[in-house]
């Protein structure tokens, strides 16, 4: 990974500094951890620079893309997250927009990695007052979604909608959020997540997420999450055109609950 790679370098380099300096012996202990603090504020701060100038730039730019799929792959690296794909050969080429069941705030992490597609996400609101998170917001043309407003939740679907016209693939959790954590399976079905290939004709991409809900269930951070994701052959235009989006909803939230059910009796 080129990020754990260059905060590895600054680390390094922080550290061969601090050789130079006049400080007492006991500090000589702290060179490492103080090295790697400082390596990690750096990277921070050149990205937040990097993305006042990415915000500039198309939303479908592939050097920001780059930027955050590593960023991705640093975290599950640092949270001790593997991920398993299944049916990569499924994942399209064209615009899309990915479907999945939602049980923990890594989903949309590992799900962009097992991607590896230009594409952004809609996620609830809440999400979007972290500062790092807020910058994605702009930079990657991410959609924070108000549910408690149907006003602005209405106008957040037709930007979703534009911008996918324009190219741009989306992933997004149909439930509307993490409904239970206590079963790997949908609980729910919002209907108007799937007007986002109704009014564009895109690619529907089912994917199927197992394993994730174990993020918040472990004791420690030791402790391995292994996520399986499973795609789907992606549903063509011609294929949904004359369903609602309640049907449309129940194939999706069929196929997935059925990956889900094969997987825990194996």
């Amino acid at each position: 990974m080129i990020l754990l790679f260059i905060m590895l370098l600054l680390t390094a380099l922080y550290s061969f500094l601090f050789y130079f300096t006049s400080l007492s012996l006991w500090f000589y202990f702290l060179w490492i951890p103080v090295s790697l603090i400082l390596a990690i504020l750096t990277m921070l701060l050149a990205i937040l620079i990097m993305f006042q100038y990415m915000k500039r730039t198309s939303p479908k730019n592939k050097f920001r893309h780059l930027l955050l799929y590593q960023a991705c792959q640093l975290i599950l690296f640092f949270s001790n997250t593997k991920i398993k794909v299944i049916g990569e050969e499924y994942i399209p080429n064209k615009t899309f927009v990915c479907y999945a069941n939602h049980k923990s705030d890594i989903d949309v992490i590992a799900l962009y990695c097992a991607l590896k597609r230009v594409c952004s996400a809609v996620g609830k609101k809440s999400l979007f007052k972290y500062p790092i998170i807020k910058q994605c917001k702009d930079v990657f043309a991410a959609i924070a979604l108000d549910r408690d407003n149907d006003r602005e939740g209405a106008r957040q679907i037709i930007e979703t909608i534009k911008n996918i016209k324009n190219g741009l693939s989306y992933i997004i959790f149909p439930e509307g959020g993490i409904k239970s954590r206590e079963t790997e399976e949908m609980v729910n079905l919002r209907a108007g997540a799937y007007k986002l290939v109704t009014k564009t004709g895109v690619l529907l991409l089912p994917a199927t997420i197992i394993g994730s809900s174990y993020t918040k269930k472990r004791k420690s951070i030791f402790n391995r999450v292994n996520i399986t994701i499973i795609f789907h052959k992606p549903i063509s235009k011609e294929e949904y055109e004359n369903l609602n989006t309640l049907e449309i909803g129940q194939i999706v939230y069929d196929m997935i609950n059925a990956d889900i059910q094969k997987y825990e009796t194996r």
